[in-house]
């Protein structure tokens, strides 16, 4: 599902306008990307946590070639779904 089609579903939902519905979604996601840039978990009861995890530098292969490669240690964010969310996946 891409931004625009949730934004159309939720604004539809809900009653509220495009442009509303639009800035709701927008301010929630800035507001998760700040808290994961702060290096703070975000979680939805139900749905699950987004948290910053921390990537050791290390070397890796390029493949097809024996050359060795050196990645900087990085921050990525992991997704742990809820026990609702996976529960309502299966049924």
């Amino acid at each position: 599902m891409k931004k625009s089609v949730l934004i159309n579903e939720v604004s539809e939902k809900t009653g509220l306008s495009r442009n509303e519905t639009e800035l709701v979604i927008n301010t929630m996601l800035d507001s998760i990307v700040d808290c994961l840039k702060n290096r703070e978990s975000v979680s939805f009861l139900g749905f699950g946590s987004f948290e910053p995890v921390k990537k050791n530098a290390r070397e890796i292969y390029i493949p097809g070639t024996t050359t060795k490669v050196k990645v900087a240690e990085k921050f990525g964010v992991r997704f742990k779904p809820g026990k609702t969310l996976k529960k309502m996946i299966q049924d």
